[in-house]
């Protein structure tokens, strides 16, 4: 049935979008075959890890995943696993499991990140027309952070595809079955959870697009009551596997990893301290050190630590987060790809702190400096921001419109939410929706360029 289903969605795209779908399929295909290569010259180099993992948070996944095709708890490096949840290294050990290699599933990846784009388009329909789903789905799929990301393993792709779906279903609520739906929705938005964590403090942009369906007001609330209980009863049995074995009922440490995280480097851009020392001072005041952060029996001290630290100063932290938080609206996409295929072949660049901490010192030269060094960066940030005004003028025109403010809340939320970490990873979730209220916005604006170039 779901694959009828997507036949009768591919039958119904214009020709130029599904020409354009071929051609990018190819090319990802044919660069999965390339990271296919890559791997082949870092085994030989002794580089590690190989394509399609990379270092951090990409090699974290592959040994959970492969603890759990191992039979042995979800754990990482013998220790009980509680700042990561079960989602995508479940995902990653299934593929890896029938396909026989990492590369299976980042084969599949290139299909829901495919999907992605369909849902994307719908979207775009719903809010629009036709023509700007297709756009925006296309510009989803060209963007080399949604290219870079599907070929490697990281659980960005699946959670796009698990929260696009969800917002969608819950846009397109309607009173007959209500329940049935929102029963879906729940299910998408839950999954989506437990693949990335950070989405339990997502909630908000969960009710969006309900407030934004056309149900009637008290349904609406009804709704979203239900997504409500429906989201706690499926996460409630890991916060019951976190509690028999720490004695700590919470879903995660993230949230208090996170903002230890963010503590340690407002630290050190406000009082100009090396990173080195803020995490110390940071990890005395805890009495721990950072490795151990994701232990959740430290989740309540870190976050008292922290919090205290920011309250302490909490204008001067507020213009820290916003100011990194700007990140997200500019990301270096090229940059992004380009580094991460630099520490693939063994030819990382030395570390260096991004412009954007330089203008959350208040250090304006330097900030000008940062942003205007590379040709290149400079036309891309121009880009990104004529695409944030054209937004911007979209959503002034559909003012009246609860869609344009459930797109722009998505995009402002998940940007607060990012602060400091803001980058081309976290902007990506924010992206389908930046794309629609864009390409409507352009489009509306071609039209009446032409228009007035005919009445003259």
């Amino acid at each position: 049935m779901l694959l009828a289903r997507i036949k009768k969605e591919i039958g119904s795209f214009s020709r130029w979008f599904t020409a354009v779908l071929v051609g990018i399929f190819v090319l990802y295909v044919s660069l999965w075959f390339f990271t296919i290569h890559i791997s082949a010259l870092q085994q030989t180099q002794h580089i590690t890890p190989t394509l399609p993992v990379v270092a951090e948070d990409s090699a974290e996944y592959a040994d959970l995943a492969q603890s759990l095709i191992q039979g042995n708890v979800f754990s990482m490096n013998g220790q009980f696993e509680t700042l990561r949840t079960p989602g995508y290294p479940l995902f990653v050990a299934a593929i890896k499991t029938i396909g026989g290699s990492y590369f299976a599933v980042t084969f599949v990846q290139i299909f829901i990140t495919l999907l992605s784009a369909f849902v994307i388009r719908r979207i775009g329909m719903r809010f629009a027309s036709q023509k700007v789903g297709e756009i925006a789905a296309m510009l989803f799929l060209i963007n080399p952070v949604t290219l870079t990301l599907t070929l490697l393993i990281y659980s960005d792709i699946l959670f796009l595809l698990l929260f696009t779906l969800g917002f969608y279903r819950a846009l397109i609520l309607e009173e007959t079955g209500l329940l049935k739906q929102i029963l879906l929705v729940s299910i998408l938005f839950a999954l989506a959870i437990y693949v990335r964590p950070i989405g339990l403090l997502a909630i908000p942009i969960f009710i969006a697009p309900i407030i934004a369906s056309s149900l009637a007001s008290k349904l609406k609330w009804k709704a979203v009551g239900i997504l409500l209980v429906c989201i706690a009863l499926l996460i409630a049995p890991w916060m019951v596997r976190n509690y028999l074995r720490t004695g700590v009922f919470s879903f995660t440490s993230i949230q208090a990893s996170s903002i230890g995280w963010a503590t340690a480097r407002f630290l050190a851009n406000t009082d100009h301290l090396p990173l080195e020392a803020a995490y110390q001072t940071l990890t005395e005041r805890i009495g721990t050190p950072e490795s151990g952060w994701r232990d959740i029996r430290l989740s309540q001290k870190i976050t008292s630590v922290s919090e205290e630290i920011i309250l302490a100063r909490p204008f001067a932290y507020a213009k820290y987060h916003l100011t990194m938080a700007l990140s997200f609206l500019f990301p270096s996409t090229i940059a992004f790809a380009l580094d991460l295929y630099h520490d693939s072949i063994g030819h990382s660049p030395p570390f260096s702190l991004g412009a954007i901490h330089s203008l959350a010192s208040g250090d304006l030269y330097a900030f000008y400096q940062g942003v205007t060094w590379m040709w290149w960066k400079v036309l891309e940030r121009l880009l990104w921001l004529g695409i944030c005004i054209i937004a911007l003028y979209e959503v002034w025109r559909r003012r009246r419109e609860p869609l344009a403010w459930a797109l722009v809340f998505v995009i402002a939320y998940l940007m607060a939410l990012a602060g400091p970490a803001a980058g081309p990873r976290y902007s990506l979730q924010a992206l389908p929706f930046l794309f629609v209220l864009f390409t409507a916005g352009a489009t509306h604006l071609l039209r009446k360029y032409h228009y007035f170039r005919a009445s003259k």
